[in-house]
């Protein structure tokens, strides 16, 4: 739920895999209108159906999940750091709509008679159309929303980044009243009785009147608030980052009793049968006795928890920092399953029907529970990874309309990988580049080190066109001649032409390959991603290359065989295409070290321009060729700046170690930018 505040302007957002339209099926039991489940934020759910550990469908989007689902009539409805609120069949995951706002979407929705009202880190609080996603209304706080709206009465409440709590106008947004804290107020309102109950980053809990907004009281923590209140049996339950789980009365605000845990606790406390469950950063949930807070059980997680539990039919869900979704005993904190979804889990469950539904940083929403309540029919963009708990084979029809329709929505999107994968993409390029180049050393003179006679004797041990060959097709090392033509300035060499053309084809291909969740959508993809690749892998190294001829520096483009190996591993291994299938080269009569770096240098800077030139044309809504050509450019950019040679941040380093560090950071800045903050 928690999300640190950071600038909209760094988010890079959006990629959403294959999705259709299709009629929601409904669930016949109680629904999960709201976060935590009520507007008291009790989390108790109103159905004895448990959930098992089974996946029956997860739906992917171009960011992590933070927000908590609500699911309402068969249909699921979130936000995601992709700037977007999805609806989706709660029954096959399947896309019923999606609406773009203008930053991440942490809040989590409300959904009162057909509306769904949700706030944006644009500000904005909006009234959406259940139906069809249709934006009724929206009003503008004037700072990012990390809270989520609650709704009695035909009012809206909501805190906001702007430091104050609002009551909005459930039919029009017109403001009604609101109330300065002087803090962010990331905790989100519980209204009951007619008054509204909500924490601040100031460390204060706040007893306000609903109608009038006027304070009623409040009680002071010993640090900030993110944790929603619950009100239940006339107390107040309330996590701080001051470590201490809260109980104080709803009617003074006295404190009835504090227990005290590990770290922060950003969860809001689940309240169901006299017993408190709540989780706490220092990796622990916590069963607590409501009428004392004495501990009666506690079990840890492999992280942090900050989703706030749901409690059906004598089963506590939970979601943690360490990935998983845990089902626990309520009585004993037993754990009955767990399920991994492979990055951290902020959001809090909904269970509706025997299923739960919970989002992750994986980008994810997963359905996990009884199958019999899954359809065999067609599952949209829903994805059906192996997990170790459970199993589950999907398929994919549709019709050559919805087939139109898919391939506009898959061209709207920005790839993004998961952080894992990326991450062990570039390790393997690092390793493996260096690794071939000492590699080279050794065998061109394995006794070189010593510079002695011996070394000097074993400098012949291969014969030189063995040499050249592996200098040509497998090492990373930089020494190739190339003959300077500087009649041929505009005109692409033969050697270039090919390599411009391979680096084209392999650009579109990787990148519409890492993007589709099934092969046969990579032609819709094709198009685009060519002429994006023209861009990048012609337009922008041509420009760099005609730079450093003007500049009076042979430079010519070559295909690198390992490379092209290695770009290919990282593309079909971790779904991150990472490395280069093509290098520089450098030639001149008056070539030093300088001149090199020099060249090295202004390919970075190009690069760092090109994503600069794309992020723009994102913004300004050509989310197609903007998307794919800001992949592109960051992971270039990115791995052009490694000292391994031939990478132009090798020669950089060479001559100036002060240069390399300010253009490494740059693109690893635009890197994680691109990466993390979604």
């Amino acid at each position: 739920m928690r999300m640190n505040k950071i600038s909209s302007a760094a988010a890079i957002v959006c990629l959403v895999f294959l999705a259709t339209a299709l009629t929601p099926f409904p669930f016949v039991s109680a629904d999960w209108p709201t976060f935590h489940g009520n507007p008291s934020h009790s989390g108790a759910g109103t159905d004895n159906m448990t959930a098992t550990s089974t996946l029956l469908w997860n739906f992917s989007t171009g960011g992590q999940v933070w927000s908590s689902p609500a699911v309402v009539g068969g249909v699921v409805y979130f936000g995601s750091n992709d700037a977007n609120v999805y609806a989706l069949n709660a029954t096959t995951g399947a896309r019923i709509w999606r609406f773009t706002t203008g930053s991440a979407v942490v809040s989590s929705p409300t959904l009162v008679n057909g509306v769904v009202y949700i706030g944006s880190g644009d500000g904005r609080v909006y009234a959406l159309l259940a139906d069809d996603g249709a934006a009724v209304w929206n009003f503008s706080t004037g700072a990012a929303i990390n809270s989520s709206p609650t709704v009695v009465g035909g009012v809206v409440y909501i805190g906001s980044d702007s430091g104050s709590i609002y009551a909005l106008s459930a039919n029009t947004g017109a403001k009604i009243w609101s109330y300065p804290t002087g803090e962010p107020v990331a905790s989100i309102p519980a209204v009951v009785g007619g008054v509204v109950y909500v924490g601040s980053e100031n460390g204060i809990v706040y007893a306000l009147n609903a109608n009038t907004g006027t304070e009623v009281w409040s009680y002071t923590t010993g640090n900030a608030i993110w944790s929603p209140p619950a009100v239940v049996g006339g107390v107040v339950y309330v996590g701080s980052w001051d470590d201490n789980v809260y109980a104080l009365s709803a009617n003074t605000g006295a404190k009835i009793w504090s227990y005290t845990t590990g770290g922060y606790v950003d969860s809001s406390p689940a309240v169901v049968g006299g017993t408190v469950y709540v989780g706490s950063l220092d990796g622990n949930v916590y069963a607590l006795s409501a009428n004392n807070g004495a501990r009666i059980w506690e079990f840890t997680t492999g992280n942090g928890v900050g989703s706030s539990a749901a409690v059906v039919g004598g089963v506590v869900y939970i979601g943690s920092h360490d990935g998983s979704v845990y089902a626990l005993n309520a009585s004993t904190g037993a754990k009955v399953w767990s399920y991994a979804t492979g990055n951290e889990i902020r959001s809090s469950p909904a269970l509706v029907g025997g299923v739960l539904f919970v989002g992750s940083w994986s980008g994810d929403v997963y359905a996990i529970g009884s199958s019999s309540t899954s359809s065999s029919s067609t599952t949209g963009s829903s994805t059906s990874p192996t997990n170790s708990t459970s199993s589950v084979s999907s398929s994919y029809t549709t019709s050559s309309s919805s087939s139109n329709s898919t391939a506009v929505d898959l061209l709207q999107q920005v790839w993004v990988p998961k952080p894992a994968s990326a991450v062990a993409a570039v390790a393997i390029f690092a390793v493996l580049a260096e690794a071939v180049s000492l590699a080279y050393s050794f065998v061109d003179n394995p006794l070189g080190e010593l510079d002695g006679k011996a070394g000097g004797k074993t400098k012949g041990f291969l014969p030189d066109n063995i040499k050249d060959w592996l200098e040509e097709n497998i090492s990373s090392r930089r020494e190739i001649e190339a003959e300077a033509k500087k009649e041929l300035t505009l005109v692409p060499t033969k050697p270039e032409v090919l390599a411009y053309i391979t680096s084209i084809v392999v650009l579109a291909l990787s990148f519409s390959y890492v993007k589709v969740s099934a092969l046969s959508q990579i032609w819709d993809l094709l198009p685009v991603f060519f002429a994006t690749s023209i861009l990048v892998g012609f337009a922008q190294k041509f420009f760099s290359i005609l730079f450093l001829r003007s500049r009076g520096v042979w430079s010519e483009y070559k295909i690198w065989p390992f490379g092209l190996v290695l770009y290919l591993i990282s593309t079909f291994a971790f779904k991150v295409p990472f490395s280069s299938p093509t290098r520089s080269i450098h030639q001149s009569e008056k070539y030093t070290e300088r001149l090199g770096a020099l060249a090295s240098a202004s390919e970075v800077v190009v690069g760092l321009a090109f994503t600069g030139l794309f992020f723009l044309l994102f913004r300004e809504g050509y989310a197609a060729v903007g998307g794919a050509g800001l992949a592109m450019c960051v992971l270039g950019s990115f791995s052009s700046t490694f000292p391994v040679a031939p990478m132009s941040g090798r020669d950089i380093f060479d001559h100036s170690k002060l240069l390399w560090v300010i253009l490494f950071a740059a693109s690893t800045a635009i890197f994680c930018g691109w990466l993390f903050l979604m």
